[in-house]
């Protein structure tokens, strides 16, 4: 317990004190000390620290006592006050970034590929536009329901058969044997909140590789794609009993056209 109350950026004395009060209840320093261990030159320093932290109260009489913050209310103020900085602390980064720094893209492989998913996963607060095979999205699978209960609009796009992922009402397309017979390999993008992007190819033996970028017309690029293997097949199948047979006809024939140049 010691070690996680330093953790928090207690010293070994104050949380050896925080911890005695716990136990004791209120407390003279002279019993801090002595159920402690802390030597009673250093107890009155020790616990005016830990008053300044918030984690103990001072309570005025004959003798002086001390009693220590529960647990529950004293680490949400600590996790409140810790946010708070990170916030202020990003605000102050971000006016320093240099001019140019959303353009840049970052050349990914391996682990880095899944550690930025699960990432950018984890941090989508609108909207989540995946396209990619049903393989390389299960792994992701409860981080999409997370993000969809923080009320994140995630649409999906599959290679292949989507059954485990029906919940999410993805659009299916080829078969990924076919991709892996005509390409060798497996894509796979990501889009967060509009914003951010992420390419990477996966395929037999071969190292998965892949980018990652906030560049806005690569991004825009990349939206444009997913518009028509997303949207525009839910588009058509909406109002399919609308739409006249010739225009069907021409429809899927340019599909089948456009996913045969794009190898899916």
């Amino acid at each position: 317990m010691l070690e996680k109350l330093k953790a928090l950026g207690f010293s070994e004395y104050e949380a050896k004190a925080y911890l005695a009060l716990l136990n004791l209840g209120e407390a003279t320093g002279y019993e801090v000390a002595k159920n402690s261990g802390i030597p009673r030159s250093m107890i009155y320093q020790t616990l005016n620290k830990l008053i300044e932290k918030g984690a103990v109260q001072k309570i005025q009489g004959e003798p002086v006592k001390y009693l220590a913050e529960p647990p529950p209310e004293y680490l949400e103020r600590l996790k409140e006050e810790f946010s708070l900085k990170i916030s202020e602390a990003k605000k102050a980064l971000e006016a320093l970034t240099p001019p140019g720094a959303k353009e840049r893209v970052i050349h990914l492989n391996g682990e880095q590929i899944a550690g930025r998913i699960r990432e950018m996963l984890q941090k989508a607060t609108k909207n989540i536009k995946l396209l990619a095979s049903m393989a390389m999205v299960l792994p992701y699978q409860e981080l999409l329901e997370n993000a969809r209960q923080r009320q994140v609009a995630v649409e999906l796009t599959l290679i292949g058969k989507g059954e485990e992922l029906q919940e999410f009402d993805p659009v299916i397309l080829t078969p990924e044997k076919t991709v892996l017979k005509k390409r060798g390999s497996l894509g796979f993008q990501l889009i967060i909140d509009d914003d951010e992007l992420l390419l990477a190819e996966e395929g037999g033996e071969n190292e998965t590789i892949g980018i990652w970028t906030r560049h806005p017309v690569v991004v825009h690029l990349a939206e444009h794609h997913f518009f028509h293997h997303h949207d525009l097949p839910k588009l058509f199948n909406a109002f399919l009993s609308e739409i006249e047979p010739e225009v069907k006809e021409h429809y899927w024939k340019k599909i089948k056209e456009l996913q045969q140049k794009l190898e899916l």
